[in-house]
């Protein structure tokens, strides 16, 4: 009886093993969770990659913002914060939930190519956020969201130049010939004129010419148009009196963009380069002297080149002017306009605040103006007038010390740091760091 039925429980035990229906289900049940879990796990974790994209491109925008704000005359950190909060409140990511943000303005004084500051003129805004993003598969998992963070800096200048007309106006009247201390390839004792051109030179080298075209304006006013287009250079008409019907005091007529070929080589032929020369290789055209028996009046040459700068949509119209600001001609150097004679640096300033605001950017470098002088004017110095004349005081430049506004984080040393650090401020804000 026994044997009969071991046989049958043996007989039963091995078809169960041999039956397979019912596996797949059990190994779907199985599985189920874990292929749902690594679905999840995808979708949100990519859906968190995504986020994570959103919060740093929305944390660059703001520092770019926060940069553009500072760069602006008289910006404080205060000034740089408003507008960060300002941006962010109008360009929320979608989809995220910022939890916190931090704006801070610092002075980066190493990183190359960056406008000057002081620990009370920032030049770099940083922005952080912390910010969360929310699960939909891994809630079961107990993962309701995911942290994310990011951090950006950028500066108030040093990126790509904007668009922009570029007029040069120098004072060439006596003063300006004698020795001055300036470093120039092959030049062992250069004067103050060939300083101020191999500043323009290395300034030109790196300025853009798909973007900026330049003029050169010059003073004393000469008698005819003088446009050298050879090394040779055309014989420079005689100056004249000031306010003369018919005065010219611009190179050319037109402003030109052939001064460079892209690579931070200036072109001999080129207008410009052939005006202000390119040492070592060869003098420009402006070492030719003018009579100075005119003395000085820097009114008229200031608005005729405010002018002569074309107004474009979407382009920046600028003047740098270079003197020492010691306006002091008499009747006969203003074609007798005795009524022009007193207040020569007020009417300086006064054509320089027309310009600025007509729109144009008007940097004035005080080129060794000193803190006397202006004879017949009783409001300005040479060097006070010289601050006037400049659109901000984050447009004035200085060579000396002696000459500077208190506070100002603006390069003080020869021409042509100082025509550097101008044209590092002709840029659009630059992103400094991603994180």
């Amino acid at each position: 009886m026994l044997e009969p039925l071991k046989a049958s429980c043996r007989r039963s035990m091995h078809a169960l093993a041999r039956d397979r229906r019912g596996t797949i289900a059990l190994l779907v049940a199985f599985l189920t969770p874990v292929l749902l879990g690594v679905a999840g796990l995808s979708v949100d974790v990519g859906r968190a990659y995504v986020a994570k994209r959103q919060l740093q491109d929305a944390t660059q925008a703001a520092a770019l913002a926060g940069a553009a704000a500072l760069a602006a005359p008289g910006a404080t950190a205060s000034t740089a914060t408003t507008r960060v909060d300002a941006w962010r409140s109008a360009n929320a990511p979608s989809g995220l939930t910022v939890s916190a943000s931090t704006t801070t303005a610092s002075c980066d004084s190493t990183t190359s190519d960056l406008p000057p500051c002081t620990a009370t003129m920032p030049n770099v805004v940083t922005v952080s956020q912390s910010a969360s993003v929310p699960t939909h598969f891994l809630k079961v998992l107990g993962k309701a969201s995911f942290g994310l963070a990011a951090t950006a800096a950028a500066a108030k200048a040093g990126g790509e130049l904007v668009p922009q007309n570029v007029m040069f106006v120098f004072d060439l009247t006596g003063s300006m010939h004698v020795p001055d201390t300036c470093t120039i390839p092959s030049r062992p004792r250069p004067t103050k004129i060939q300083c101020a051109l191999y500043a323009v030179q290395e300034m030109l080298k790196v300025m853009p010419t798909a973007s900026n075209k330049v003029g050169l304006m010059f003073f004393p006013g000469i008698g005819g148009n003088w446009s050298p287009t050879a090394r040779s250079c055309a014989t420079k008409p005689d100056a004249i009196p000031y306010l003369t019907p018919g005065i010219k005091y611009q190179i050319r007529t037109a402003l030109d963009d052939t001064y460079n070929d892209g690579a931070g080589t200036l072109v001999d032929d080129s207008p410009t380069i052939v005006a202000v020369g390119n040492y070592p290789r060869h003098p420009g055209c402006l070492e030719q002297s003018s009579a100075s028996s005119v003395n000085s009046y820097g009114a008229e040459v200031i608005a005729k080149a405010q002018n002569a700068l074309p107004v474009e949509p979407g382009v920046r119209n600028v003047i740098v002017f270079v003197s020492d600001g010691n306006y002091n001609a008499w009747a006969a150097g203003l074609n007798e306009r005795t009524d022009k004679v007193p207040n020569q640096c007020a009417q300086a300033v006064e054509a320089a605040g027309n310009a600025t605001r007509a729109g144009t950017t008007v940097y004035s470098v005080a080129w060794g103006a000193p803190n006397a002088g202006c004879p017949r004017d009783t409001t300005y110095t040479p060097c006070t007038a010289m601050k006037a004349i400049a659109s901000d005081a984050t447009r004035f430049y200085s060579t000396t010390s002696d000459c500077q506004i208190s506070g100002s984080a603006n390069t003080v040393g020869q021409l042509a740091e100082v025509l550097g650090a101008i044209r590092r401020t002709m840029t659009k804000p630059r992103l400094l760091a991603v994180q």
